[in-house]
C-alpha cells in the first residue's frame, strides 16, 4: 500500500541494517508530509532488519514483507514472532486461520489487496495500464518492461464452419460466396472454458486470426456483420481473464482456393483466374481437391507460393500497377482494387472493435510473399530459398501450364543430406485446361513470354521483367512495394485506433525489410516467425541432431550447421533467433520485437505419442524452442491453440498438427520425475474418453467462479463524498468470501488496480481440470517474468530441475512514469473499461476529494517518488505439490499462489544496478533451517506434520546468490531466501 508515512524512531541496530540501502523513493522530507491534498504515493516501510524475513499465516501466500495489518498512523512496526516455537505452531495447525471471524474493514483480500483494491496478476495485461513501447521493449503505464506471452487463436479460424472447411473435405468447396465463419475460433458458450485454460497456463497475449475471407466472403464491400458481432462477444470477455490481443489478417499462399487461407474466392475472379481449374493446370495444390488416387505426392503447402495462382495474386496485389498495368476491374487498376478492398475491410473491422480494451493493434498481413516480384530467374527457382517438393514447375512453366499447355514437370521427394531431390518428371495438364477465365495468360498478354513458333514450347521474352520497371527500366525490389502498403495500412488503422500497434514481419527465414526515412514509424512492432523448418518438414525430433536451416539457406556448410544433443538444439535455436532479432533491429529500427509464430508439430515421430500418451520428446522439443526465445528475451505467441484439434486430422488444415490443445490429448502427462517411465495401463486415455462432458463441466466451474467477480465497487453519495470511498460499507458486502478467503488476511504493499478477479482455488496442479486437453504442457506452462521493473538482462528456465532465474537492471535513465487514476464514473463501468480503471495513487483511507482537474489524472506532479514491482508468473502446474525456494539479491518479495504470481520489489535504486531472482522447487524434507539476524541470533523452523495441507516457510540467509548479480553488487544484507513446502 502506498502512503506518506510519519518517520518513526528506530533502534540503532535497525538503523545500521537499513542505512545506505533504503531506496531513494522511501526517503521523505518534511515537505513531503505537508501536502494534505496530495494522495499518498510512497511505499509503506517494511520494517525489516538486516537478514530478517517475515511471513504470513496463509497456506497460499508467502512473503518477505512485514505483516500489513498496521494501524492507520503506522506508528509502530508489526510484532514479530517471539520464537521459532510460535512459528512452528502456526504452521502445524491446518485450521489455525479458517475459524477466524469475518474480515473487518482493515483486513485484506486473498493474497493481498482489499475489497476495493485487489492486486493484479503477473499474466494479466490490464493491471499495469495500457501497453506502450520504448525502444525494443513493450512497456506498461508504470514503465515496466513487458515480456508478452501467449498463443495464436486459432488454426481453425482459417476455415469456414459452414460448409465444413476442413481441408480433407471438398463438399461445397467452390461455392466460395456462400460460406460462414460463425463459431471461429470457438462458440461463445465455450469461451469461458478456453479463456480460463489459457489464463491458468499464463498464455494471455493472443494473436487473433481474422482472415479476409471471414469478413468479406460474399463479395466486395459486403461484410459479415454477424461474424464481427460474434468476435466482439468473445473479445469483450478477454479482460475478465487478463487477455489482450491483436488482429492477424491471416493468409497462407493467398487463399484457401490456392492451397492456403486468407483472401475471398472473388479476388481470383477480379484477377481473371478460374479457381476451378487450378488442379488440372498445376496452378495450385489444394488439399481439398487433391485427395484422390493417382494425384501427385502428399503436399507441403508452402510449395504453393511458387505456383501460378498464389504468385500471380501476390504480384497483382503488391505491384499490379507496375507489372500488369493493362489489368483493370470495376474501373480500378487491379492493384488499387485489391488493396482498397483489403484496407477498407480491416478499417471497418477496426471501427467495429474500437471500443474494446482488449485490442492492442493490427497486423499488416501474415507472411507476405512477394509473388513474382524481384524474381531473377523465371526458368528456375533458387533451391536454397525455395522448397522443392512434389510437382515443382518453374515460373515460366507455371505460366505456360495456366495458358493451357501440357508440359513435363519435375517431381521432387525427400532426401538426405539435402532436404529433397529430383525423382522423376510427369506430364501435367493433359486436358489442356486454362487457368484464365478469358483463356489467355495475363503475363503472356504483358509480353513476359510467348509460345515459340517453331518448337511450340514456352519462350521467355523478358527474363528481367519482375526485377526492373517494364516502363522505365529502373531496378525494383519487393521492399519498396511492401513498405508503400505498410504505410497506407498503418495510417488507415491508426486513423481509427490512434494508439494501435502495427505488427509487421516477413516470411520465415527471410530478412526484415529495411525501413527508410519516409516510412511509417509510429507504434511499429517487428513480428517475424520462426520454426525449426528441418524438423517440421520431416516431422521428427529425438533430441539427437538438429540443423541450422537458416544458415544452410545462406550457404553454410552442412557440417557446421549440424548440432548434437538437446544442448546443441538450444544453442542452434538460440543462435537462429538471435540473428532474427538482430537483423530486425538493424533493418526495421529499434522497435519492439514479438515472434508472431513459433511452435512444433505434435505428429512427430510417426505419431507414436498418440498411441502411448508419452509426449516427452514433444516437451523437450518445445522446451528447446521456448528456451531459445527466453534467452533472447523475446515476446512470442505460440502456434497454435486449436479448439477442434484431434489425433485424426490434427488442426484440420493441410495436414498440420501444431495445437497445444487437443480433444484427444491424454491425461495426465508424466511429471518431471516420471518422464521416460513406462505408462501405466489406462493412464493415457484421451480427454474425451476420460471426461466426455469436460467442456460443460469447465464452463460450469467458470460460471460459478465468476460470482466472485466485480466485488467492491465504489459508491459515491452527496457532493461532499465525491471521489472518496464509502467506509461504512455494510457487513453483508464484505461477507462474500468463503472460509478459505477469510483465512488470508495479509495485504500486499503494492496493490494498484481496481480490476477484480474471480476467486481461484489453490489446487491447480498438473491434474487440475484446467489442464485437460493440453499437450506438452511440461514445456508450455513455465515461469516467466511478465512485468520487469527495469531492463531484462537474462532469464532461464531449467526444464529438468524446474529452476527459474531472472536478472535485470535498473534503467540508466529512469523513464517518466505514467499513472492512470480513475474517477468513480470510470470505476462503475466495470470489466469492459478495465484499462481505464487503473489506480496507482489513490489511498484506501484517504478522504481527499478527487476531481477531474486534479494534476493526479495522467502524470504525477514533478518530483513525485515512484516505485515499481517485478511480477513473475509462477505456474501451479509445476509447483503445486512441491516446496518452493525463492531467492532474491536484494529487496522484498511476495508469492501469492492463487494468482500464480511472485511480486518482487528491489531495494537498490542506483541507476544500472542489477537484481536477481531465483525460484526452484524443494522436494526433500526440510530439517531445521536457520535465519540469521542482524544481532547474530538465529531462528529455526521445523517441517510441519502435513506439508501438503499446509505451506511451510523456511527462512535462511543466502550468500551464494549475490556473486551472480553484476558489477554493481547488491548489498549482502538485502539477500534472502524462503522455502515453501
Amino acid at each position: 500500500m502506498m502512503g506518506t508515512q510519519e518517520q518513526r524512531p528506530v533502534d540503532s541496530q535497525e538503523s545500521q541494517g537499513l542505512q545506505g540501502s533504503q531506496p531513494p523513493h522511501e526517503q521523505h522530507s518534511p515537505e513531503d508530509q505537508s501536502l494534505p491534498s496530495m494522495p499518498r504515493m510512497t511505499f509503506r516501510p517494511h520494517h525489516l532488519k538486516a537478514q530478517e524475513l517475515k511471513h504470513t499465516n496463509s497456506f497460499s501466500s508467502m512473503s518477505s514483507y512485514a505483516s500489513s495489518l498496521q494501524n492507520d498512523d503506522d506508528s509502530e512496526p508489526p510484532s514479530c514472532p517471539s520464537s521459532s516455537k510460535q512459528e512452528k505452531t502456526e504452521f502445524s495447525d491446518p485450521m489455525a486461520t479458517t475459524s477466524s471471524p469475518r474480515q473487518t474493514k482493515d483486513q485484506r483480500r486473498p493474497g493481498g489487496g482489499t475489497l476495493l483494491r485487489p492486486a493484479g496478476k503477473a499474466h494479466d495485461w490490464y493491471s499495469g495500464g495500457r501497453i506502450t513501447s520504448h525502444g525494443r521493449w513493450f512497456r506498461d503505464s508504470q514503465s515496466r518492461t513487458l515480456l508478452l506471452r501467449g498463443v495464436n487463436l486459432c488454426g481453425n479460424s482459417k476455415l469456414p464452419t459452414t460448409p465444413n472447411g476442413s481441408t480433407h473435405l471438398n463438399e461445397g468447396f467452390f461455392n466460395h460466396r456462400d460460406v460462414c465463419f460463425l463459431g471461429r475460433p470457438f462458440p461463445r458458450d465455450q469461451a469461458d472454458e478456453h479463456f480460463s485454460r489459457l489464463k491458468s497456463w499464463g498464455m494471455t497475449f493472443v494473436r487473433l486470426l481474422v482472415p479476409w475471407e471471414a469478413l468479406e466472403h460474399s463479395g466486395p464491400g459486403i461484410y459479415d456483420e454477424k461474424f464481427i458481432d460474434s468476435l466482439i462477444e468473445l473479445i469483450e470477455l478477454m479482460p475478465k481473464y487478463g487477455i489482450k490481443c491483436f488482429i492477424d489478417p491471416h493468409q497462407d499462399c493467398w487463399s484457401r482456393f490456392s492451397g492456403g487461407s486468407g483472401a475471398p474466392g472473388w479476388t481470383f475472379e477480379a484477377a481473371g483466374m478460374d479457381l476451378t481449374k487450378f488442379k488440372t493446370t498445376g496452378a495450385a495444390y489444394v488439399h481439398n481437391t487433391n485427395q484422390f488416387p493417382g494425384d501427385s505426392p502428399p503436399m507441403v503447402w508452402p510449395t504453393n507460393y511458387t505456383k501460378l495462382a498464389a504468385s500471380t495474386m501476390f504480384t497483382l496485389f503488391w505491384a499490379g500497377d507496375t507489372f500488369a498495368p493493362k489489368k483493370m476491374y470495376q474501373g480500378e487498376s487491379i492493384q488499387q482494387f485489391l488493396q482498397n478492398r483489403y484496407l477498407e475491410c480491416y478499417m471497418h473491422l477496426a471501427k467495429r472493435l474500437s471500443h474494446l480494451d482488449a485490442i492492442v493493434g493490427f497486423e499488416v498481413m501474415n507472411e507476405p510473399h512477394p509473388g513474382f516480384v524481384g524474381l531473377k530467374n523465371l526458368k528456375r527457382y533458387d533451391f536454397n530459398s525455395n522448397l522443392f517438393f512434389g510437382d515443382s514447375p518453374s515460373a515460366l512453366e507455371s505460366m505456360a501450364l495456366g495458358d493451357g499447355m501440357e508440359l513435363p514437370i519435375e517431381v521432387w521427394v525427400k532426401s538426405w543430406p539435402f532436404p529433397t531431390k529430383k525423382q522423376k518428371t510427369r506430364m501435367i495438364n493433359t486436358q489442356k485446361d486454362s487457368a484464365w477465365l478469358d483463356g489467355e495468360c495475363l503475363w503472356k498478354q504483358h509480353g513476359v513470354w510467348n509460345v515459340h513458333p517453331k518448337t511450340g514450347k514456352p519462350n521467355l521474352i523478358r527474363p528481367d521483367y519482375f526485377t526492373t520497371d517494364p516502363m522505365t527500366g529502373e531496378k525494383v525490389d519487393f521492399t519498396t512495394f511492401y513498405l508503400d502498403f505498410v504505410n497506407r495500412y498503418s495510417r488507415a488503422i491508426q486513423s481509427v485506433l490512434p494508439s494501435a500497434f502495427i505488427f509487421v514481419g516477413p516470411i520465415p527465414n527471410e530478412p526484415a525489410p529495411v525501413w527508410g526515412p519516409g516510412d511509417h514509424e509510429e507504434n511499429i512492432v517487428y513480428a517475424p516467425h520462426w520454426y525449426d523448418l528441418h524438423s517440421i518438414f520431416n516431422k521428427s525430433f529425438d533430441g539427437r541432431i538438429t540443423h541450422d536451416v537458416q544458415g544452410l539457406s545462406k550457404g553454410k556448410n552442412v557440417f557446421s550447421a549440424t548440432y548434437f544433443g538437446l544442448k546443441g538444439a538450444k544453442k542452434n535455436y538460440r543462435g537462429q533467433l538471435s540473428n532474427v532479432l538482430n537483423i530486425g533491429l538493424k533493418n526495421v529500427g529499434t522497435k519492439p520485437c514479438l515472434i508472431g509464430e513459433c511452435g512444433i508439430p505434435m505428429d512427430i515421430n510417426q505419431r507414436q505419442a498418440f498411441l502411448s500418451g508419452d509426449y516427452q520428446y514433444h516437451s523437450k522439443f518445445l522446451d528447446a524452442v521456448i528456451s531459445a526465445m527466453e534467452s533472447n528475451l523475446l515476446s512470442f505467441t505460440l502456434w497454435n491453440y486449436n479448439t477442434t484439434n484431434d489425433n485424426t486430422h490434427g488442426d484440420h488444415w493441410n495436414g498440420e498438427d501444431f495445437s497445444i490443445f487437443s480433444l484427444d490429448s491424454p491425461l495426465p502427462s508424466p511429471s518431471a520425475s516420471e518422464r521416460g517411465s513406462p505408462a501405466l495401463e489406462g493412464q493415457h486415455r484421451s480427454a474425451r474418453q476420460q471426461a466426455p462432458n469436460f467442456a460443460r463441466e469447465v464452463r460450469e466451474r467458470a460460471a460459478a467462479s465468476s460470482a466472485f467477480a466485480l466485488q467492491g465497487q465504489v459508491e459515491a453519495s452527496g457532493d461532499d463524498r465525491e471521489g472518496s470511498f464509502d467506509e461504512t460499507e455494510s457487513e453483508d458486502k464484505r461477507s462474500f468470501q468463503d472460509d478459505e478467503l477469510d483465512s488470508i488476511t495479509d495485504d500486499s504493499p503494492f496493490d494498484r488496480s481496481y480490476f477484480s478477479f474471480e476467486h481461484e482455488g489453490s489446487n491447480d496442479g498438473r491434474d487440475h481440470v484446467a489442464h485437460i486437453g493440453g499437450r506438452a504442457l511440461d514445456a508450455v506452462v513455465r515461469p516467466y517474468a511478465a512485468k520487469v521493473a527495469g531492463e531484462p538482462i537474462a532469464c532461464e528456465f531449467d526444464f529438468t530441475t524446474l529452476q527459474y532465474t531472472l536478472r535485470f537492471s535498473n534503467y540508466v535513465q529512469t523513464p517518466v512514469p505514467i499513472v492512470h487514476v480513475s474517477t468513480p464514473e470510470q470505476l462503475s463501468r466495470g470489466f469492459a473499461s478495465s484499462s481505464d480503471a487503473l489506480v496507482t495513487v489513490a489511498s484506501m483511507d484517504t478522504k481527499e476529494q478527487v476531481s477531474d482537474n486534479t494534476a493526479w489524472f495522467g502524470h504525477p506532479p514533478e518530483g513525485t517518488p515512484m516505485a515499481f514491482e517485478t511480477e513473475i508468473f509462477v505456474p501451479s502446474y509445476h509447483y503445486d505439490d512441491t516446496g518452493l525456494e525463492i531467492l532474491v539479491s536484494d529487496g522484498d518479495w511476495r508469492y501469492v499462489k492463487e494468482r500464480q504470481t511472485l511480486y518482487y520489489r528491489h531495494q537498490n535504486m542506483q541507476a544500472g544496478a542489477v537484481h536477481s531472482v531465483r525460484i526452484k522447487p524443494v522436494t526433500g524434507p526440510l530439517t531445521a533451517v536457520s535465519a540469521a539476524h542482524s544481532d547474530g541470533s538465529t531462528q529455526s523452523l521445523s517441517r510441519p506434520a502435513h506439508p501438503r495441507n499446509r505451506s511451510q516457510l523456511s527462512v535462511h540467509q543466502d550468500t551464494s546468490f549475490d556473486d551472480e548479480t553484476s558489477s554493481v553488487p547488491s548489498k549482502p544484507e538485502s539477500s534472502g531466501a524462503c522455502s515453501i513446502m
